[in-house]
């Protein structure tokens, strides 16, 4: 059994994340990675390239599923923040509540409709370097 699965089940067996969460978890890290099925996006990737190369240096690949699952505990850490904490994030405009980290999950669904998209492009005038963040 891999490192990852046994995390994610103790994950469980300690009530961190409720079976479902854990499951859709264990389904992510064994789906084959094989891009946009069903004109639907399954994966958030990150790649860093050198001046000049199109062969990425860096290539960071994260199951949507796995962000969404990540926002939903995110919510629930909510509860346990202090109340003088939580009313200064949320007067700077920062919500950590259940409710936001829906609508991050919408969002997502909503890049993953056409099965691929760039959120991000950015190069560095100076070192050449260039980052991409896509669903795809």
């Amino acid at each position: 059994m891999s490192d990852e699965r046994i995390r994610i089940l103790k994950m469980v067996e300690e009530k961190k994340i409720t079976a479902d969460e854990g499951a859709k978890l264990l389904a992510a890290i064994e789906a084959p990675d094989q891009g946009a099925q069903n004109g639907r996006a399954h994966w958030l990737k990150v790649r860093v390239f050198d001046k000049g190369s199109e062969k990425p240096k860096v290539r960071v690949t994260v199951p949507i599923s796995l962000l969404k699952i990540a926002g939903k505990l995110g919510g629930k850490f909510h509860m346990m923040m202090p109340e003088q904490a939580r009313a200064k994030m949320e007067a700077k405009g920062v919500r950590l509540d259940a409710e936001s980290f829906e609508d991050i999950e919408e969002l997502f669904d909503q890049f993953a409709v056409n099965g691929q998209y760039k959120m991000v492009d950015v190069e560095d005038d100076e070192s050449g370097e260039r980052v991409e963040v896509y669903v795809e």
